[in-house]
């Protein structure tokens, strides 16, 4: 059987090419063209981000009680993401009202698997056919433990895939850990509840780090999947004993590599997403304030609204000035990591350089910086600046996968938090929502503008609308024509991947020449395939986030009665 992990390797060397190196010296504004600074106003650009709300409870509570003093003010945490360096390097900080974590608390809460479970049981679709669909996969195999290969102590593969060293298991594994997580929740049957034990505890007893050309790619995709199986299992399977093991894995490999990137696009936010997961798994303040402080500052430099002027944000989310320090995160997560551990702050100190970390290959740091320097988004964004559209991104014009991939990890970042008591979704609504009908309008054949001169390039069709859906359309009451369309192809595609009738030229739609051919009932669409339901970074979102606006009673608590 092809799955479509099989079926995105080759996508995913596209991600790890230093795009940024490649087209920075041909991506420029014209003359006439005003930079940020010009063309928005300082107090539009103060204004950029917005603030996350604290999500509030039907007792009037706000659902995350984490309090931080900084110097002599009190700060819940959507107003702590706010601050600087600047703000808090010269102040006492003091943790007040520690922070809530709630488990299971990733993609999923435990009333929205309960809610599933039930669904299930009563044969009620899309959730019994889509369980259905998971039970038969690979991933589900109730001897993949026995099956599994031991992984390589260090993972690693060269450009293209090549000289593959365990990389392409390790997302297999992974996705299969997180499938046989979702299985024991659904079944009650441990035999799935120990295949996923086994998968976490030989990787995590096994393999020491990530190299290779996708070195630190390896370790956000691995890291934003591997904890969604760890949490299932720390929360939901009593018998489970390896899951401190797993977290110390998680402290010790993934997070000091990830630590101070410089990364564009999906690469960014593949990293934010490792961030927040093992920041919930492993109740670490510190990953997770980064992820959401990371999250919050790049998402508009990503994402361009006409709103935002003539041209789009600056991607400043790295700058000394913005991101938060390491004194600072120390503090956050002083006196709650184990003692026997080494944090993973100081073990990227000590082990990873500037030099070790910048200048590698896919290490974005030389065309983000000079964007900055010179204030000029154009360096990092393809296609500028014809590509400054309502709804386009940063990648649109590199192709659309990976613009797809980049919003299934800020969306997983988004879910994290709402489940702990942040709404990081409703300050950048419009933008999200924009995106996503633009996004969808394009995948179903819509012309871009004829101001548009840039080429569009059809790779794949990435499933990472499901969550972002089920918030916007059914939890807040958006209409999204587009996007409600395009997910009911994406649910029709199983597991398999789905391709064009034809391959080239023979394959195009003679009506329009920029879609392919499909089957019915998929009709012609502009992708090059149709991506099923597993991938490696989001996986079995139909079945997990599908219709749940009514799942949870607090679902909507706060969003209504306006930013706080």
């Amino acid at each position: 059987m092809k799955n479509r992990l099989l079926a995105i390797l080759a996508s995913a060397c596209f991600a790890s090419s230093n795009l940024l190196a490649q087209t920075a010296p041909a991506i420029r504004l014209p003359q006439n063209q005003p930079v940020r600074g010009e063309a928005v106003s300082e107090a539009q650009a103060a204004n950029k981000l917005g603030l996350a709300v604290m999500r509030i409870g039907h007792d009037g509570r706000e659902l995350q009680p984490f309090r931080v003093k900084v110097g002599d003010r009190d700060y819940d945490f959507a107003h702590l993401l706010k601050l600087r360096p600047a703000d808090t390097d010269n102040a006492a900080v003091q943790v007040e009202v520690d922070f809530a974590f709630k488990h299971p608390g990733l993609l999923s809460d435990l009333k929205e698997l309960k809610f599933i479970k039930q669904k299930i049981a009563a044969g009620e679709q899309p959730w019994a056919i889509e369980f259905e669909k998971m039970k038969t996969s690979s991933f589900a195999d109730p001897d993949y433990l026995k099956k599994m290969a031991t992984p390589p102590t260090v993972i690693s593969a060269g450009f293209s895939g090549a000289d593959d060293h365990g990389f392409a298991q390790e997302m297999k594994d992974a996705n299969a850990a997180y499938t046989q997580a979702l299985m024991w929740y659904f079944s009650d049957n441990d035999v799935y509840a120990k295949n996923a034990a086994g998968i976490l505890e030989t990787y995590a007893n096994t393999v020491t780090s990530h190299v290779g050309r996708n070195w630190y790619l390896e370790a956000a995709w691995a890291g934003s999947v591997f904890p969604l199986a760890a949490e299932l299992l720390r929360s939901t399977y009593p018998d489970w004993n390896g899951h401190r093991v797993v977290g110390k894995w998680f402290n010790d490999v993934f997070l000091p590599p990830l630590h101070q990137r410089i990364a564009f696009g999906n690469r960014e936010f593949a990293i934010i997403n490792a961030l927040a997961a093992i920041g919930v798994y492993s109740e670490d303040r510190a990953a997770f304030y980064v992820a959401m402080n990371h999250w919050m500052n790049y998402i508009p430099a990503y994402h361009y609204l006409s709103e935002d002027g003539a041209a789009p944000y600056l991607g400043d989310y790295w700058a000394p000035d913005v991101t938060p320090s390491d004194a600072f995160l120390l503090k956050l997560n002083e006196a709650s990591l184990p003692t026997d551990w080494t944090p993973w702050i100081k073990l990227h100190q000590e082990q990873w350089s500037d030099q070790l970390i910048h200048g590698k290959f896919g290490d974005d740091a030389t065309g983000m910086k000079r964007s900055v320097a010179t204030q000029d988004p154009g360096v990092v964004w393809a296609g500028a600046p014809v590509t400054y559209l309502p709804g386009y991104t940063a990648e649109t014009a590199r192709d659309l996968a990976h613009v797809e991939e980049s919003f299934a990890s800020e969306i997983n970042v988004a879910e994290i938090a709402w489940h702990q008591g942040l709404d990081m979704y409703a300050p950048q609504a419009q933008r999200l929502t924009v995106f996503m009908e633009t996004a969808a309008e394009l995948r179903l054949g819509v012309p871009p503008p004829e101001s548009m001169t840039a080429q569009l390039i059809p790779y794949g069709l990435v499933d990472a609308y499901e969550i972002a859906y089920n918030h916007y359309a059914n939890r807040m009451g958006t209409p999204l024509p587009h996007v409600r369309r395009l997910l009911q192809i994406l649910r029709q595609t199983g597991v398999d991947v789905v391709r064009p009738m034809e391959a080239g030229a023979a394959g195009r739609d003679p009506n329009d020449p920029r879609l392919w051919k499909y089957r019915p009932p998929f009709g012609s669409l502009f992708a090059s395939n149709i991506g099923a339901q597993v991938g490696w970074i989001s996986s079995w979102e139909t079945l997990t986030h599908a219709d749940l606006g009514s799942a949870d009673p607090e679902s909507v608590d706060g969003n209504r009665q306006g930013f706080r």
